[in-house]
């Protein structure tokens, strides 16, 4: 899911080298990390990825469209902004439809840590948050979650990076990485494997995996990258659920890279005043 992906950078991270590992899956866009000829390595692979993350992030339109494993279809419509501090993510979401939820805002803060999140509510006029970790769950009910969207990109806290080698995806050339969480990160992946375009430094493709096998299985239509206010992204993403068999997918219609998002919008008590 590039829309937001970009935006939400790692803190932190040590890179390392391992060797090639076939089963590893993803793609990513942006510049060139490495020099022609020069041989890529974890750190180059996350300079390039993290050269393509603005501070701040706004996403006009976002189309999100989940299918139940029984057929069922959800769609929904939403405005994005994203700002980061000191390579933390802060994330506002205003639902503009069905019209049964519109108006329902979102605020999710990514802290040293801990997150928090927090739900504008119109029908009940007021901000609850959320119990728990709200990186975990679905953003719009759909299979993309905060904590997904920053693993897809190597964003754990803490942890470890691993270049595996060159691959191509789509007829475009990557790079094969895993990511591994550190052993305080709240996640119940064991690893994520990627695939990272070379030319625009976006993953295309990635493997989410616990002790069982894979859960969710990330991908970007990569004949749909395209590149905004200097950003590189996919317009066209999808998350397949392995397990119960959920599919979401995400369409970007307009991203733009501003430098005077205000501050309020990420504020608890004013984020959804931005409606």
């Amino acid at each position: 899911m590039a829309w937001v992906i970009c935006a939400v950078a790692p803190a932190a991270f040590t890179a390392e080298t391992a060797a090639p590992d076939a089963s590893a899956a993803a793609v990513a866009e942006a510049p060139p990390a490495t020099a022609a000829g020069a041989e890529a390595t974890a750190e180059t692979v996350m300079s390039c990825m993290r050269a393509n993350v603005p501070q701040q992030l706004r996403l006009r339109e976002l189309v999100v469209r989940t299918e139940e494993a029984d057929g069922d279809v959800r769609t929904l419509r939403a405005r994005m902004y994203v700002m980061r501090e000191e390579g933390r993510a802060m994330v506002t979401m205003h639902v503009e439809s069905p019209s049964e939820v519109r108006g329902t805002s979102y605020l999710w803060r990514e802290l040293e840590t801990r997150d928090e999140t927090f739900v504008f509510i119109p029908e009940l006029n007021r901000v609850r948050r959320v119990i728990g970790s709200g990186a975990d769950s679905g953003v719009m009910d759909s299979e993309f979650s905060m904590r997904d969207l920053q693993q897809v990109q190597g964003s754990f806290s803490s942890g470890v990076q691993h270049y595996l080698g060159e691959g191509t995806v789509e007829g475009r050339s990557v790079w094969k990485m895993r990511f591994e969480p550190g052993e305080a990160e709240p996640t119940s992946y064991t690893h994520v494997l990627a695939d990272v375009d070379q030319m625009r430094c976006v993953t295309l493709r990635a493997d989410f995996v616990d002790e069982k096998g894979v859960v969710k299985h990330f991908s970007a239509q990569a004949e749909s990258l395209t590149e905004s206010d200097g950003i590189a992204y996919a317009r066209h993403v999808r998350m397949d659920n392995r397990r119960s068999g959920r599919k979401s997918f995400a369409e970007i219609t307009q991203l733009e890279a501003p430098d005077d998002l205000p501050r309020r919008i990420f504020l608890p008590n004013a984020f959804y005043l931005g409606r």
